[in-house]
């Protein structure tokens, strides 16, 4: 049983306070920020930092440059590691003195500041616009930073766990700051728009007889015939819930979309390769994750299990997707569901409980979202779910 947990918030809270507070819900384990992006973050679990913009794409330990010497695409140490403390070092000591087991929840394509600072190397729409906040998984240089990360992360510290986000395709509607969109796009133009055609993408396709060029030129057709509409309409009645079947019609698109899986797939299992194998390499998932190039039958080999996200499926559908998940991974993955703490998204303690509930009959584990990011109070949660 985990919480996600920021490095900041270890320190204001203090660890062993954060610890304590923890223990008495049943959390064993922390889920530790390792690898992050920024935001501004409402803490009104944080004694010190109501509001926090966290640093643009960092890594929340000590980085060893040796490492990173010939890497186009290198990590950046935060600076709170150096003024604050590396938690990660921290929560290991402890896990060694018969603290919780550390897991690290490790951002690995999503970085705006990479992704300015190396745009050759970011997902791009089939007119060629760069997505900066999305690192492309076909990308060379983008794939060995992941794996390099992991490597770094698992060999020196030995978590007990790594918690992989965004090794996919980071989709048009992931949003930006202060968007503008006067169009009113439907899903299936926001999906569109984040199918990736970067040079790395086009010549991955191609050299496996992928017609990569034929789609995105139907793509850009498309997006041009729904930008030049009056008023929205759909040319995919039905999407997103037919899925990628509903490109059926669209041949090259189609052939082009069932590829598009295997840069994600791939990655995950060289991550599965560098990391060190005492440490267990989890996907973070949820339902609908194929909107990003995720084919889970196909990663199941590649991984230990996944961290799968509840956070807006509804009770009755929970139970369902983790079976569904246990179908696709077998008895011998792990895996843990996500749950937020957030209001009202979460109603109360009686609905947080029904949805661990839902999980157990398939769920090994339950993570919980996030220690800093709800009221203490809010925390008591926990163990009523967990234990009634």
């Amino acid at each position: 049983m985990s919480v996600w947990a920021y490095p900041w918030d270890l320190h204001d809270i203090g660890l062993e306070a954060a610890l304590d507070r923890l223990a008495a819900q049943g959390v064993n384990t922390i889920s530790l920020a390792s690898s992050y992006h920024a935001g501004r973050f409402l803490q009104p679990g944080n004694p010190r930092r109501r509001i926090w913009y966290p640093q643009d794409g960092t890594v929340y330990y000590e980085i060893d440059p040796a490492r990173w010497t010939d890497a186009e695409i290198a990590p950046l140490q935060a600076e709170i590691v150096s003024t604050e403390g590396d938690y990660l070092a921290q929560l290991i000591d402890r896990r060694a003195r018969g603290g919780p087991a550390v897991s690290c929840w490790t951002v690995c394509l999503h970085n705006t500041r990479l992704g300015m600072a190396h745009p050759d190397h970011v997902v791009r729409t089939a007119h060629g616009d760069p997505q900066y906040y999305g690192l492309c998984p076909s990308s060379p240089a983008a794939r060995a930073y992941v794996t390099g990360l992991v490597a770094e992360i698992s060999h020196r510290y030995r978590p007990d766990r790594i918690e992989l986000e965004s090794p996919d395709f980071m989709g048009f509607d992931h949003g930006f700051h202060h968007e503008k969109d006067g169009l009113g796009l439907l899903d299936e133009d926001r999906f569109l728009l984040g199918v990736c055609f970067c040079d790395h993408c086009m010549n991955r396709a191609r050299r496996a007889g992928v017609p990569a060029d034929a789609a995105r030129d139907t793509v850009r057709r498309l997006l041009d015939a729904a930008f030049a509409r009056e008023l929205p309409k759909a040319a995919f009645p039905g999407f997103p819930g037919t899925g990628l079947r509903a490109f059926a019609n669209q041949p090259d698109l189609a052939a082009y979309l069932g590829w598009r899986s295997e840069p994600v797939t791939s990655l995950i299992g060289e991550i599965r390769q560098a990391a060190h194998a005492d440490t267990r390499v989890l996907l973070i998932d949820f339902e609908g994750s194929w909107w990003g190039g995720i084919d889970l039958p196909a990663i199941a080999p590649h991984c230990d299990g996944v961290v799968h996200c509840a956070y807006a499926t509804a009770v009755d559908r929970i139970g369902p997707a983790l079976k569904s998940a246990r179908d696709t991974l077998g008895p011998d993955r792990t895996i843990v569901a996500g749950f937020q703490l957030f209001h009202p998204e979460v109603s109360g303690r009686d609905d947080l409980k029904q949805r661990v509930q839902a999980a157990f009959p398939c769920a090994d584990g339950i993570n919980f979202y996030n220690l800093g990011l709800v009221p203490p109070s809010r925390l008591d949660w926990i163990a009523q779910a967990l234990h009634g």
